[in-house]
């Protein structure tokens, strides 16, 4: 134990000894860590927000300004020639919606297909002599506004001058030979030597670099054949006298696709040689006849020689492929609506072909503000840009005021779609697209009646039965209404919110809006007849009914509860267009339909009837006799022949 104690003490001197060095050692640190502190962490600033910035260096070559030429080419917008009024949209009009409401946010394309602007890209071209890749072609515009040709040509000036900028060209003037042109050709020729006056007093300015030959024209005319008019030159008189002595093709026929694709295989070696850019202006009123092989054709070898397609041309009507031009024939002085392909604006038409009831337009051919669908697609896909043009083959187009370009551009085709067989395909991942293009085309084969006789007089011999050939007029009508309306399954407007494209759904909704609202009228109208038929007797017609005048009312009561149903089912979609499509051609249409309700009411009138005629005769005053004299017979004159019939021209 005595060991034991002696070792207890030991340690505990030796512990007293060490914890005196560790308190010295922990108040120098702790008076070190002090003084450290108030070195470096001053105290922050209270309303001091604490900032991340992060920098980076990056050697950068600084590039030579240069001197300003004050010569440029006149901005299109900004001429200082007057050129006519015309409407700031893509249709035909003269008054301009004022004010329109908002349009609502643009609908997830299913194929989203960005617009570009080419005048805001940066300028790339590929190696040179050599074949493009389809892969490196920037998608063109394919129109905004409707202008005339003068400014159209002045916007086809700028994209000449830009194209100069960075290399050679090839112009290639491509003109539709057809007689409904030859105005067009008219202002072509006329403005050609202020379009080539400005290019070259570009060049002399240097803004367009100076190159050998830098701009070579040719001259090219389609109808049924081609026909190269100038090959490519330098020299501007050739180029004038070929676009003013070009011939009129009375064919009727314009095989613009075929056309295009002769030119660039023909030219090839101006890109493949020489390394110019290829520019085919195309100008013309039609849509083309030769849609298919060929304009897939045409669109593969711009491609791959990377020709640029512009096309000044006419707007598509509204889900039609043809318009009509009126045409007075000088042999008779009669004027005849000749029929000209102009469309559709689409790969398949879209819209039902309805006509509408009561007074006011019928809109049978509404401009559609979109150019036909080939040529556009011709556009799209080569890089070019479609100039909308007050054309000539218009004229047929309702002029019901300016649709609102910005609100339009929502309601762009799809332009991806060049074999029919890939449209159909595409439609039928969709319901609501099955759907109207079913209703649509069984509309072009049924041709429902337009609104039957609303003012019907009648006598108490014939009431019953032209009640009932009235009747059997809107029975017609009605079987071909139901044949297209079984083209939508019960309760198919619920997938209005799973289709993602704005322009098939207000297709929808007008299409089967406008069914529904004539199947309601033609039920109360057919109802209101037979009402007059059995209500009405022999005695009544004579003394206080025998003149019928039919009325829309909004009350829909008469034809039972299914039709009722139908009535605010089809107020709801077409009201739902002219909210999210206002300054549109489908908001035109809906608001047409809903002008007029959809229930039916008859006004009943008597008008006296004329006395009969024996009583006429018995109240005449009796006739004095008069002398009659033999005449001399005069030889029989020959019977003048009908005239022919007129020369009609082939647009």
């Amino acid at each position: 134990e005595l060991a034991h104690d002696d070792l207890d003490l030991a340690d505990l001197k030796a512990g007293r000894n060490s914890f005196g060095g560790l308190l010295v050692s922990l108040l120098l640190h702790l008076w070190l860590m002090t003084n450290l502190a108030g070195w470096f962490l001053p105290e922050p600033a209270e309303s001091m927000e604490p900032v991340l910035e992060t920098k980076f260096t990056e050697n950068l070559i600084r590039q030579e300004i240069e001197e300003a030429i004050p010569f440029e080419l006149a901005n299109p917008d900004e001429r200082e020639l007057e050129v006519r009024e015309v409407t700031n949209a893509m249709s035909l009009g003269l008054a301009v919606v004022q004010q329109a409401p908002k349009v609502a946010a643009p609908a997830k394309q299913l194929l989203d297909e960005a617009r570009v602007d080419l005048a805001k890209l940066p300028a790339y071209d590929v190696p040179e002599g050599l074949k493009f890749d389809d892969r490196l072609v920037v998608k063109g515009s394919t129109g905004e506004q409707l202008v005339q040709i003068e400014s159209a040509l002045d916007r086809v000036t700028w994209e000449i001058a830009q194209n100069l900028q960075e290399s050679k060209v090839l112009v290639v003037w491509l003109l539709d030979g057809s007689g409904s042109l030859k105005t067009q050709r008219e202002a072509v020729a006329k403005r050609l030597r202020r379009i080539y006056g400005e290019l070259g007093a570009l060049e002399n300015t240097t803004t367009i670099p100076r190159h050998e030959k830098g701009l070579l024209s040719g001259v090219v005319m389609f109808g049924e054949k081609t026909n190269f008019i100038v090959k490519p030159t330098d020299k501007f008189d050739d180029i004038e006298a070929g676009i003013e002595k070009l011939p009129t093709d009375s064919s009727g026929i314009e095989n613009v696709f075929t056309a295009v694709k002769q030119v660039v295989n023909a030219w090839s070696n101006y890109r493949t040689e020489q390394h110019r850019r290829i520019m085919l202006i195309t100008i013309t009123d039609e849509a083309g006849d030769d849609f298919g092989k060929p304009h897939l054709d045409a669109i593969a070898i711009c491609n791959r020689y990377g020709a640029k397609a512009y096309v000044i041309g006419p707007t598509a009507p509204f889900g039609k492929r043809r318009g009509f031009v009126p045409y007075v024939a000088p042999e008779d002085g009669k004027t005849y609506q000749l029929p000209i392909d102009l469309g559709p604006e689409a790969a398949m038409a879209e819209n039902v072909n309805l006509p509408f009831w009561f007074n006011g337009p019928q809109y049978e051919y509404l401009s559609s503000g979109f150019a036909p669908y080939a040529l556009a697609r011709l556009v799209s896909e080569t890089g070019g840009v479609y100039f909308l043009t007050n054309m000539t083959t218009m004229a047929g187009l309702a002029p019901i005021g300016s649709f609102d370009d910005a609100a339009l551009r929502t309601f762009a085709p799809d332009y991806s779609f060049g074999e029919i067989d890939d449209f159909a395909k595409d439609v039928r991942k969709h319901p609501l697209r099955v759907c109207v293009l079913n209703a649509a085309q069984m509309s072009q084969r049924f041709k429902v009646k337009g609104a039957p006789r609303l003012d019907i007089r009648v006598t108490a011999n014939n009431f019953r039965q032209v009640a009932t050939d009235a009747q059997k007029e809107v029975a017609e009508s009605q079987y071909m209404l139901d044949a297209m309306l079984q083209a939508f399954p019960p309760s198919i407007e619920k997938e209005l919110d799973r289709e993602p494209s704005l322009r098939w759904r207000m297709a929808f909704c007008l299409n089967y809006g406008r069914l529904l609202a004539n199947k309601t009228r033609n039920l109360e109208y057919n109802y209101m007849l037979a009402s007059l038929k059995m209500n009405l007797a022999e005695s009544d017609i004579n003394t206080r009914s025998n003149h019928w005048i039919f009325h829309p009312t909004p009350d829909v009561k008469n034809s039972g509860v299914a039709s009722k149903k139908g009535a605010l089912l089809a107020t709801d979609l077409l009201n739902r267009v002219v909210t999210e499509a206002p300054g549109t051609p489908w908001a035109i249409m809906a608001t047409r339909e809903l002008q007029s309700p959809f229930g039916i009411r008859v006004e009943e009138r008597f008008i006296q009837p004329p006395p009969p005629p024996s009583q006429n005769k018995a109240n005449a005053a009796p006739q004095k006799p008069r002398p009659l004299f033999v005449q001399d017979p005069k030889p029989a004159q020959p019977k003048a022949p009908p005239p022919k019939p007129p020369v009609l021209p082939k647009l």
